[in-house]
């Protein structure tokens, strides 16, 4: 069941971050998004478990993709997928995705370009010294 996120879900949320990246955002900057207007946060809650979560931003026609992750033991099961169809759906066709992702992140890579998202630039450093980004779009009324 994907739901809109509330603050109770923060210490599962920042787990599922820690557990899922090599820098993940500290835990004040989640709970940071829960309070800003164009920021949402959605979780994915199987057996009464939250097991993935996205935040996403909508401001104008333009949505920013800024973190999406799943529980490990429960990736590989399209719940990654089913929260990028959520939010897809709750924003509309017409809207310019854009995302960054690590350039050494093959799995998220493969994930966005399934989506029809493709390498826009590439932004050096952008995860730290060393650790480029590419700057993804996916196109208004883009077939996913």
């Amino acid at each position: 069941m994907i739901r809109k996120a509330t603050l109770n879900d923060l210490d599962k949320i920042y787990d599922i971050a820690v557990a899922s990246f090599d820098t993940p955002w500290e835990k004040v900057s989640i709970e940071a998004e829960f309070y800003k207007d164009y920021a949402s946060i959605y979780v994915c809650e199987l057996e009464s478990q939250i097991r993935a979560y996205i935040i996403t931003w909508l401001i104008a026609d333009e949505a920013e993709l800024l973190t999406i992750a799943v529980d490990e033991g429960w990736r590989n099961k399209g719940i990654g997928k089913s929260l990028m169809n959520y939010m897809k759906e709750l924003y509309g066709s017409n809207v310019l995705w854009h995302l960054e992702v690590a350039c050494s992140n093959k799995s998220a890579i493969h994930l966005y370009k399934s989506y029809g998202f493709e390498i826009n630039s590439i932004i050096a450093n952008y995860y730290g010294e060393g650790k480029d980004a590419y700057r993804m779009i996916l196109s208004p009324n883009a077939n996913i």
